[in-house]
């Protein structure tokens, strides 16, 4: 059954699906979600899903960037500050 405020719930969950994996929310809310959970084997496969992109993630690390790329960013930076306007003192 596919219900206008279960889509709702669903949406909200979604939005705080991140904070929930990290233990970062307010015990209110993780309850709210966990009753959720149980009724919603949809979301409940989402947040299975996400659970192992994450443990992927973590698993392969931060990809090393080619030298090349590394250069060219830190030249891009330089001119983006050198081009930044500074701030002038209003000391008096």
């Amino acid at each position: 059954m596919n219900r206008p405020d279960h889509d709702h719930r669903c949406a909200d969950f979604l939005d705080t699906l991140s904070r929930y994996l990290d233990d970062d929310l307010p015990e209110a809310e993780r309850c709210a979600i966990e009753r959720h959970l149980r009724d919603c084997p949809c979301c409940e496969d989402v947040l299975e899903s996400l659970k192992v992109t994450v443990a992927v993630c973590h698993e392969k690390g931060r990809p090393a960037l080619p030298r090349e790329v590394r250069q060219r960013a830190k030249a891009r930076i330089a001119e983006l500050l050198h081009q930044a306007p500074r701030a002038k003192s209003r000391a008096r």
